[in-house]
């Protein structure tokens, strides 16, 4: 389907290849393995000599392989992984001409058929794979039609526009599921899961259908969408559970318990209206609309992580419904090994209904009791100097690693290093936008007490106003400008805080915004990213005038419109994040989860401003663009400090989400999310920028590891235990007591090995 919009041709090849993929997946269970899919659309199967009978994948999209061993992470060792000569070799077979992929196809030696006589093998058919039913597409449509008879529930490959734009994905990747379903209840999803399996029908459950690769809206698939489901009046909070936490002195002050077809935003805005008062901290990402189901089960990364820890940390107990329609719960003391895979593990042992979230209450702070609690978004950038070069390098481990967390955990955010010109030379600016737990004037004190703000090694650099959506203010509190840069500052009372700049106007090192609660901090901070960045009109269902569609007054949105890079027209974005109205309006519209802010886009408004198509035309394109993104991402562990110096010297690098203090306190086993002992994820935009950074930890001697939310394209040989680590296994053999019959199988979701 390469160069067509054929609806139709393209659902059947999608079709076909998902049957392939059917029989991929048999021929992977006589091994215990699974070759998925190929990117390039074919499938194809190769014995490895050196394991006779094992099934591989040529033509990685990564240049890692490990024969599917699982390994240790925590070591430094490349014994599991090809030379570099031998991933260059791989690189160059797999262009064809004028740089275009080709598969490759090996002379296939004669597949051994097992029997039950074969002890080698196991075709005993113990997981049901050999009882799959046949698939009856006909019976299927007929099921749902009859089961949802309102026509904004059902979509099927004939039904135009209204299938196009339903299969269309937040990343646009392009899928051609055999339905999609919206279900309204637990009811309604346990009569789409019958209809799906009764006829030999795989199924996808969808939550926020962000993810990169767009497995959620897999070919072939009956698509179960979530989204319908989160009803957060129906939010169940409990107040009298209460608990600690992970860091010492921290405490869980309740729970919500909502369904999983909510939201980062709705989440956040829920915390917000019931935990308020308490200072309470949702964890959440930082893109409002990805779903809550699938950010926790691959890991779950928010602002205020190093604090809370990570998603698999938060959940207290999950309600799944099985491929057999059974509702089971999963906690401590329920299904206890269920519970264990499904924080972290990536899914596939059933579809999550609901789940019951802990909320931590946010550190003590100085002055609360007079003031009340602060939650503060600043920038900073650190210039590393070269006279103490390795020194500043190893500094900025230490702080991420050995200092005290119950400091260093009340910053959360992101961090970036890249190279700048200083005269003639180059060297590297550590630069960070953070939201910390307190007030702007704690922040400065806690820098300077953990060592980064130290004079000797670092060269305080004040940011930039670029993309920060607060006019010339550089001190804000409470949405009161305290000084800008047209506007000098007055002396404060803790030393250090400012320094002298061109025109002796006296800056604050960070430019703080600081607010009286967490979720006005945390909306602030989607403000001046994700939501109104002109060129992101897919990470909401903005109509292109966002005074609109929060309504507010439209004198509070910029006169005129920019330019959005992704669709080529024109948007309307709120002047200041700083302004309370767009800030409460953006609360009112997380809390609702039928609003814009909620959904992926683009929208059919910023759609019908694309001239000379037709809506359904337009849809076909954009769907048509069809390449799965990015190139997954991996987690940094401590390196050696001259190996680190070397890398932040050589690289320009961004690390979109910190995972240092609470998330590193907690035993590796505790979950089967495997990397406690990584602070830093990095997020790779192409496989070129992928292959380089991995193939420096592999020559530095250490092992890459992936995050399973930030999928790389399928076809990466050892994915398994690239996001896993050895825990793999372990979930395969839990997949195979949940999900026998593969109801919930799909590309890089671990198989169903049985005994």
């Amino acid at each position: 389907n390469e160069h067509t919009h054929d609806t139709d041709t393209a659902w059947l090849l999608a079709t076909s290849q998902a049957l392939l993929s059917n029989i991929d997946a048999v021929l992977g269970h006589q091994q215990g393995q699974n070759a998925h899919e190929d990117n390039a659309g074919g499938v194809q199967f190769v014995i490895n000599e050196k394991k006779s009978g094992e099934l591989v994948r040529i033509g990685s999209h990564l240049p890692i392989h490990d024969g599917f061993e699982g390994g240790d992470s925590s070591s430094k060792t490349t014994s599991n992984y090809k030379t570099n000569e031998s991933w260059s070799h791989e690189r160059r077979n797999m262009k064809g001409e004028k740089g275009e992929r080709k598969l490759r196809f090996k002379k296939v030696s004669k597949i051994r058929k097992s029997t039950k006589k074969d002890k080698g093998t196991s075709q005993e058919c113990n997981t049901n794979y050999c009882e799959a039913k046949p698939i009856n597409l006909g019976s299927m449509k007929a099921c749902l039609k009859d089961t949802f008879q309102h026509l904004s529930s059902v979509y099927f490959h004939t039904d135009g526009d209204g299938y196009t734009q339903a299969r269309h994905t937040a990343n646009w990747v392009n899928r051609f599921p055999a339905a999609i379903v919206y279900a309204e209840n637990v009811k309604e999803v346990k009569a789409a899961m019958a209809c799906a399996v009764d006829n030999g029908y795989q199924i996808s459950a969808r939550g926020g259908n962000h993810s990169s690769q767009g497995l959620g809206t897999m070919d072939g698939h009956v698509v179960i969408d979530m989204g319908r489901t989160c009803k957060p009046d129906e939010f169940e909070i409990n107040k009298d559970d209460q608990g600690p936490h992970i860091l010492e002195g921290s405490m869980y002050i309740g729970t919500m318990k909502g369904q999983a077809g909510c939201t980062n935003a709705v989440m956040l805005a829920m915390g917000h209206k019931h935990f308020k008062e308490e200072g309470g901290l949702t964890l959440t990402g930082a893109c409002p609309s990805v779903g809550i189901t699938g950010f926790v089960l691959g890991g779950g990364f928010g602002h205020v992580s190093p604090y809370v820890g990570y998603g698999v940390d938060i959940v207290k107990e999950f309600q799944i419904l099985l491929y057999n329609g059974t509702t089971v719960k999963a906690s401590e003391d329920e299904n206890a090994d269920l519970y264990w895979a499904s924080r972290g593990g990536g899914g596939g042992n059933g579809i999550i209904t609901h789940m019951t979230y802990k909320v931590v209450q946010a550190p003590k702070q100085e002055n609360e009791k007079s003031q009340g609690k602060k939650f503060t978004i600043f920038r900073m950038g650190l210039l590393l100097k070269e006279d103490s070069f390795e020194k500043g390098a190893a500094r900025i481990q230490e702080w991420f690693y050995d200092a005290d967390p119950l400091i260093t955990g009340k910053f959360g955010g992101a961090l970036a290093w890249k190279q700048v010109p200083i005269g003639e030379l180059m060297t590297t600016m550590a630069y960070g936008s953070f939201l910390y737990l307190g007030s702007w004037r704690e922040a400065i004190k806690d820098l300077q007490t953990t060592g980064l703000f130290d004079e000797e090694l670092f060269d305080i650099v004040p940011p930039t106003h670029e993309n920060f959506r607060v006019g010339d203010a550089i001190l804000v509190e409470n949405y009161e400008v305290i000084c800008s840069t047209s506007s000098p500052c007055s002396e404060f009372e803790t030393p250090g805080t400012f320094h002298e700049q061109p025109g002796a106007v006296k800056v604050p090192y960070i430019y703080p915004v600081q607010f009286d609660t967490y979720a006005e901090a945390q909306v602030f901070n989607i403000c001046n990213t994700n939501l109104f960045q002109i060129y992101d009109t897919s990470w909401s269902r903005t109509t292109g005038d966002f005074c609109k569609d929060l309504g507010i007054d439209d004198d509070k949105c910029e006169d005129e419109p920019k330019m959005s890079s992704l669709m080529g027209v024109d948007v309307r974005i709120p002047k200041l994040c700083t302004d309370k109205a767009v800030i409460d309006a953006l609360l009112k519209a997380s809390g609702d989860p039928s609003s814009f802010i909620n959904s992926h886009g683009p929208s059919p408004e910023l759609y019908a401003k694309v001239p000379g198509m037709t809506f359904g035309e337009k849809l076909k394109v954009v769907a048509g663009f069809g390449k799965p993104s990015g190139a997954g991402a991996s987690m940094l562990p401590r390196f050696d400090d001259k190996f680190f110096a070397e890398l932040i010297k050589t690289t320009n690098v961004s690390l979109p989400h910190l995972q240092h203090g609470a998330g590193l306190q907690v035993h590796a086993d505790e979950t089967a999310y495997p990397w406690r002992n990584a602070a830093f994820l990095i997020s790779y935009d192409s496989i070129d920028k992928a292959n380089d950074f991995l193939g420096r930890l592999l020559e530095g001697g250490y092992t890459p590891q992936g995050y399973y939310n930030y999928l790389n394209p399928h076809g990466m040989l050892n994915w398994r235990s690239y996001f896993f680590g050895d825990k793999w296994r372990k979930l395969a053999e839990i997949r195979a007591k949940y999900d026998p019959t593969d109801v919930f199988g799909k590309p890089l979701t671990i198989e169903s090995i049985g005994e």
